[in-house]
């Protein structure tokens, strides 16, 4: 009898060691198939690690300053036709002109290149104690301080201007910064005056392409 029962303890053993192996193996695939299809649905997605975006954006109401966003996926490869959101919700006191946002939704969206690139010349002005967020229709990429050429917001670049960024020389920025190069200098000043007298209606360096895609944000 002690045989019989030791046999059967035996056999139940082995039976539960296969079922737990079945049951690891399952857990392994299971696993191995996750991974392999959320590899898949990265691809040709921006990825956050991988994109890039400057610290500092420079605009002007006529524009004439490039602020460049690159978008790119997991494999760190070129995102195109993808939305990049410039939202100046975060940023109180920055006027954008209309031709920029007629929605007047303070939001300014563009699609990538074939390169994942997206080069906005932003028209605007004002001071704000906030910040741009630079991002996709999803994540955000960065943060990014706001300069500009018309400090007090009245969309025209004038002598007022002129005063005000003369009193920055000498400071770090990035307030009148214009270069990003750290430091508020004659460099500034003669991009400043490269820029005097230009308003909304100046025609920037680059057209926008971005209003067909703004309705997917409403």
């Amino acid at each position: 009898m002690n045989r019989t029962v030791s046999n059967s303890t035996s056999a139940s053993r082995k039976a539960a060691s296969k079922i737990a192996g079945a049951l690891g193996l399952a857990v392994v695939l299971s696993l191995a198939l996750a991974l392999g299809v959320a590899a898949i649905a990265r691809a040709d997605v921006p990825d956050t690690r991988f994109c890039t975006a400057d610290s500092d954006l420079v605009a002007s109401p006529g524009g004439g300053f490039p602020y460049v966003v690159s978008l790119r996926d997991g494999a760190n490869a070129p995102v195109a036709n993808s939305t990049v959101v410039l939202d100046f919700t975060t940023a109180p006191g920055v006027s954008l002109c209309s031709d920029q946002d007629a929605d007047a939704d303070r939001r300014i969206l563009m699609l990538t290149n074939g390169a994942g690139i997206a080069t906005f010349y932003v028209k605007a002005g004002g001071a704000t104690a906030g910040y741009v967020t630079i991002g996709t229709a999803i994540d955000v990429i960065r943060h990014a301080h706001f300069v500009t050429t018309d400090f007090d917001g009245n969309m025209t670049v004038d002598a007022t201007d002129r005063t005000t960024l003369a009193g920055l020389v000498g400071g770090a920025g990035p307030a009148g910064d214009l270069d990003k190069n750290g430091v508020v200098n004659a460099t500034d000043q003669a991009l400043f005056e490269a820029h005097f007298g230009n308003n909304c209606t100046t025609t920037g360096a680059v057209p926008m392409t971005w209003g067909r895609v703004k309705s997917l944000f409403r």
